[in-house]
């Protein structure tokens, strides 16, 4: 009895929803946004749905609506043409990203960078060929294999990340746990390493000459923590790690909208 009754209610919520869809005035850019981005939709309902007694919503993945820019007035058109010259160049892949991958029609910012990964690479392939192949010098603290998440992706991904050197204004000072609790999608060592040489191609500048990012979900064995940064001085990106729960003043992450291939 209790299987029915939840199905009922649940068949009759989401008729009431889909009708308050028009009724409300939810503006056409938000809806376009989640028809791009479905895998986002089981969070916004859940985010939304808050009984009023609560005091705090579920943290969201996305900034708010208002805050969308559609594609055609952000810099995409160039941004992709570089990161698939910069694929073609250092992966001898050749693609057409908007062929292969189901592009978001508004992004939260008005300047992004897509993060592309061919596939088959480790951390040491994309540290070799996106950023010593483009001539950069690389320290690493501890082996780039060594963190959790450096093994082959098995097939193509593509993210996009917000255009700053600088992490995420929204993320400064916060601990990779506390990051990892809010639930968000954050860019990785390798997606990083990956941005880092498009970014370095496109502008010829460098990402975190005053801060660090950190990735949260890349931990050594004992629950250090990956961050990734440039340090001037000695010209050189450098991986290093920290504790876990660690505030640092010039340290943040870079939320990562992944995209779906297409079918």
């Amino acid at each position: 009895m209790s299987g029915t009754l939840i199905d009922k209610t649940s068949h009759d919520l989401s008729l009431v929803v889909a009708a308050n869809v028009v009724t409300c005035g939810l503006p056409s850019e938000v809806q376009e946004y989640y028809l791009a981005n479905k895998h986002l939709i089981p969070e916004a309902i859940l985010r939304g749905f808050v009984l009023p007694s609560l005091e705090a919503p579920i943290a969201s993945a996305v900034v708010a609506p208002s805050a969308l820019f559609k594609a055609k007035d952000t810099d995409l058109a160039t941004w992709l043409a570089k990161t698939e010259e910069f694929a073609e160049k250092h992966f001898g892949v050749k693609i057409n990203l908007r062929k292969r991958f189901a592009i978001p029609e508004v992004f939260p910012w008005k300047s992004v960078i897509p993060v592309f990964d061919p596939g088959g690479l480790t951390n040491r392939d994309a540290v070799q060929k996106a950023l010593k192949d483009s001539g950069l010098t690389v320290w690493e603290e501890v082996d780039v294999m060594k963190y959790s998440g450096s093994e082959v992706n098995k097939e193509p991904t593509l993210h996009f990340i917000q255009n700053s050197v600088r992490p995420d204004e929204d993320t400064m000072e916060m601990s990779p746990d506390q990051l990892v609790a809010t639930g968000k999608n954050w860019l990785g060592m390798r997606g990083y390493a990956l941005a880092f040489g498009v970014h370095h191609l496109a502008t010829g500048q460098y990402l975190d000459p005053e801060t660090f990012t950190w990735f949260p979900n890349n931990r050594l064995s004992g629950g250090k923590v990956a961050c990734g940064g440039w340090l001037p001085g000695r010209r050189e990106v450098r991986f290093c790690w920290s504790s876990s729960g660690r505030r640092r003043v010039f340290g943040g992450s870079r939320l990562a909208i992944p995209v779906p291939l297409l079918p």
